[in-house]
């Protein structure tokens, strides 16, 4: 159950804080348990499906695990603001059923500053998942909603005084079809974003793409994916359509990694204004050394990155490495670093943000567990004074 918790108590501490503002978000906030929604498919997925988890209450024969996280810390710069003390409070509700293959999550998060009023945050998130089991074939449909608040710490940031109120509505299907060694992926997705006092930013995303995986007699197996996505806005000069071609290798050993490295070229052809075209790479590790670890990292370089809030179009470089241990008595390690670097289209401007984080949890007893958290963010760029915010927190996270 510990670590469980600490993954809720995780996502509980990233909706408290000021969000970069990223549909991927939806990936990186929900359980493993909301299908359609959990991190890149890997063995490691697997892995911790079947995690200890809370039990919470069965009715019917589905499963309902209610939540509730409670922070107190400090915030040196919110939205690069004065520092301030901070307190949030997260309730969360998950049900689920395992053998329908279907699960949803529910969280609010409200967080308070009372040196700093101005700068106080509201953040919910609402998701639901289905996966579908058929011969050969696994077909999921999902949909998610993500209110959050962008700050002056995200990509293209709108550099207002206080945060910028967002929502994202996400509709996702994927199929993946298996025909002796090779299969098939296809899978298209929409997402909308508006913004109430800036509907200059709002835009829907229209996105499809299909992956095939031939699998050899060894572990290693050859990858092509191709992609396609409409960009619709108020802004003429941001509607665009963009494609992809990856192809690469796969690389799975059953409870130890998954490695896989795709390369190809991006193309973006905006409706007014001339193209761009860019090589781009996707490389990706998941790797548990022992039962007790987790490392992951991912690197990615791409056109019109499809998860960015603005509807300024860049191109992205992206590098993440992500660690968890489980399993130090009662106590659960993670750590996080992450460093993004945008070049903007048809300009000089050059931007770059630095992650990073560390949390430790202890379960104190069976439904409760206490966790420490350290976040430290730095935005630099040619065109603005560079600022840094260190966030320390402190918090308890309930879980029947």
């Amino acid at each position: 159950m510990v670590s469980y918790c600490s993954r809720l108590a995780i996502a509980a501490a990233c909706l408290a804080a000021p969000l970069a503002g990223r549909a991927q978000m939806l990936d990186e906030l929900l359980p493993a348990g909301v299908p359609g929604f959990a991190q890149a498919a890997g063995i490691l997925n697997v892995r911790r499906l079947a995690a200890p988890s809370p039990t919470g209450f069965e009715l019917g024969g589905v499963q309902v695990a209610p939540g509730l996280g409670l922070q107190t810390g400090y915030d040196s710069a919110p939205n690069a603001a004065a520092g301030s003390a901070l307190f949030n409070a997260a309730p969360r509700l998950l049900v689920k059923d395992v053998p329908a293959g279907f699960g949803a999550f529910a969280q609010v998060s409200e967080t308070a500053y009372p040196e700093s009023a101005a700068q106080n945050l509201f953040s919910a998130a609402l998701a639901g998942g289905w996966r579908i089991q058929l011969p050969e074939e696994t077909l999921t449909v999902s949909a998610g909603y993500l209110r959050g608040d962008e700050t002056d710490f995200s990509l293209n940031g709108l550099s207002a005084a206080k945060p910028v109120a967002f929502s994202v509505n996400s509709l996702r299907a994927r199929d993946e079809i298996t025909t002796g060694r090779l299969t098939l992926t296809p899978d298209v997705s929409v997402d909308v974003y508006r913004f109430p006092a800036w509907a200059g930013e709002d835009r829907q995303d229209y996105r499809a793409g299909l992956t095939l995986r031939y699998d050899t007699d060894g572990p290693v197996s050859a990858v092509m994916a191709l992609r396609g996505g409409h960009t619709s806005s108020p802004d003429a000069a941001e509607r665009a359509e963009t494609y992809a071609i990856l192809a690469g290798l796969q690389d799975v050993a059953d409870g130890l990694w998954t490695v896989s490295l795709l390369a190809g070229g991006a193309w973006r052809a905006p409706r007014t204004g001339p193209g761009l075209s860019a090589p781009v790479v996707e490389a990706r590790l998941d790797w548990a050394p022992s039962r007790l670890d987790e490392i992951h990292l991912n690197i990615t370089r791409e056109i019109d990155d499809p998860d960015r809030l603005s509807t300024t179009p860049y191109t992205l470089t992206q590098a993440k490495l992500s660690y968890q241990r489980a399993g130090l008595g009662q106590l659960t390690a993670d750590g996080m670093a992450e460093i993004s670097r945008a070049a903007y289209m048809w300009s000089p401007v050059r931007e770059t943000l630095f992650s990073t984080s560390f949390a430790l949890s202890w379960r104190m007893g069976p439904a409760l567990a206490l966790q420490g958290r350290y976040v430290f963010n730095d935005r630099q760029a040619n065109f603005l004074r560079a600022a840094n915010e260190h966030v320390l927190t402190l918090g308890l996270d309930w879980a029947p």
